[in-house]
């Protein structure tokens, strides 16, 4: 498997971090999200890609639904989840 390297980009406050891997036509990935320097959320594709780009493209895709997603949730109280 070769890795195609990682990239990564800030969304609304959010540090997107992205990598693939894979080799051929079979390319697998995954993006680790921060808010304010702490560790949130990692997502993983459920199905491998043709190539690097679109496995970067629909993790990036992911990454900005999530976020989008949070941001429009409401807050209150204490959940008591432990910090990942």
């Amino acid at each position: 498997m070769a890795n195609d390297g990682s990239s990564e980009f800030e969304y609304r406050g959010w540090l997107v971090r992205i990598e693939t891997t894979g080799s051929a036509e079979v390319w697998s990935g995954h993006a680790e999200l921060y808010l304010n320097g702490d560790h949130k959320c990692r997502l993983a594709l459920s199905t491998n890609r043709k190539d690097s780009s679109s496995a970067c493209w629909a993790l990036d895709s992911k990454a900005r639904n999530f976020i989008d997603d949070w941001t429009t949730r409401p807050r209150t109280g204490d959940t008591t989840f432990q910090d990942l």
